[in-house]
């Protein structure tokens, strides 16, 4: 399975604020907002090594929750920004090596957490589509019609069909072994479905624009990366209100 191979250092700060304060708020027994060394145990194990580095310990070994949290915060967001080398704003898996040991499990674990295996009928792909960008969708724009799921399904079925637009317009003029093209109707679905499986669809973030002109206020835009399209974007698109699909590609 493709892995995801970098992420949004905002995204990734945001959502390492919220990991850090909803342990720390199971982790802090009596309500005291100070961990004890005994509490720290029961922090999950990618944040015991950022307890136990922690620069704001007190005499007694105990650390106050909210220099834990911040601490955290931080570093995580000063390291992932110094190791972003190309300045693009992610971080890439071998940008985040240059992390410190007590940081790359935090990244590496919440990576992990993003990748979902997408499987709708005979198609499948990988969602990674951080959590908190769909809750960032739903707070912005609303619960609508059409959820995320069914939107999710929606597009990667339209992707494996819209035979204008999607993927099987790229296979049946570049998918063959001599770059020609296949013309084969069982040919080109096996070519479209082994293309998705090893590639990623994703959920487009509520800032961004596409070449089409669609919002993401009015529908959930997916864009999807393959092999198979060359340096074409390829996005889905899914009517929030109605549920209608489209399919569009640029260069």
């Amino acid at each position: 399975m493709p892995k995801l191979t970098k992420v949004n250092i905002q995204e990734l700060v945001s959502a390492s604020k919220k990991y850090v304060n909803d342990q720390l708020k199971k982790a802090d027994v009596d309500k005291n907002q100070v961990l004890t060394r005994t509490e720290a145990k029961k922090l999950a194990a990618d944040l015991k090594d950022n307890f136990d580095a922690s620069g704001f310990k007190l005499p007694n070994g105990s650390v106050k929750a909210a220099d834990v949290a911040k601490e955290f915060v931080v570093m995580m967001e000063a390291w992932a920004k110094a190791s972003d080398k190309n300045g693009d704003g992610y971080l890439s898996t071998t940008e985040a090596k240059a992390l410190p040991k007590t940081l790359r499990d935090n990244y590496v674990n919440w990576v992990g957490a993003q990748e979902t295996t997408l499987t709708t009928g005979k198609y499948q792909s990988r969602d990674l589509t951080p959590k908190a960008r769909i809750a960032e969708h739903e707070t912005k724009f609303g619960k609508q019609a059409v959820g995320y799921e069914k939107a999710l399904e929606l597009a990667l079925k339209a992707v494996a069909t819209d035979t204008d637009s999607g993927l099987p317009a790229f296979v049946s003029e570049f998918g063959g072994p001599d770059g020609n093209g296949l013309t084969d109707k069982k040919k080109i679905d096996a070519e479209v479905r082994a293309l998705l499986k090893a590639g990623s669809i994703e959920l487009i973030k509520t800032t961004d624009d596409i070449p089409s002109g669609e919002k993401p206020k009015d529908a959930w835009i997916f864009s999807i990366s393959t092999d198979g399209q060359g340096d074409h974007g390829l996005w889905a698109i899914i009517d929030r209100k109605s549920g209608d699909v489209s399919v569009t590609n640029f260069n």
